[in-house]
């Protein structure tokens, strides 16, 4: 009886997880920009502003992302995200490349994984704040 049990209840453990990153991925989906920016808890919203003018992340429901930066020249970063810690982290992944030149003159590329980490807080449809050891961005959807 206790092995049913004990069965079951994993069972509404890992349907419940697979729900509640569904519903991440979801609410997650969209377009967000910075509203407010703290780095070591000072508000240096306007000075992230300045330094990353028009800059937005947009999520799809499939686990990619899409970061949009201008300093001083615009770029987009495309990269992977997932979720960890019992789905109270997501976690965002891409690649970069770097370049130089051999002996020969040949360009040689050398690519770079970053994983950045953020706890999750306060997620809704229009609203989630991303936390890491020093800074903490407040995002929302802009308005169409």
């Amino acid at each position: 009886m206790s092995k049913k049990i004990l069965s079951l209840l994993l069972v509404i453990v890992l349907i419940a997880g697979c729900n509640k990153q569904k519903l991440y991925q979801d609410n997650l989906e969209g377009v967000w920009e910075v509203y407010k920016y703290l780095l070591h808890n000072v508000d240096k919203t306007g000075q992230f502003q300045s330094q990353h003018p028009n800059y937005t992340i947009t999520f799809t429901n499939d686990g990619k992302f899409t970061e949009f930066l201008t300093n001083p020249d615009s770029a987009y970063v495309y990269g992977t995200y997932s979720f960890t810690d019992n789905d109270e982290v997501i976690v965002l992944e891409n690649t970069y490349n770097t370049f130089a030149l051999d002996t020969a003159g040949d360009t040689i590329y050398t690519p770079h994984l970053i994983q950045r980490e953020y706890t999750i807080f306060n997620l809704t449809k229009d609203h989630v704040q991303l936390r890491n050891d020093t800074s903490q961005l407040y995002l929302d959807k802009p308005e169409l």
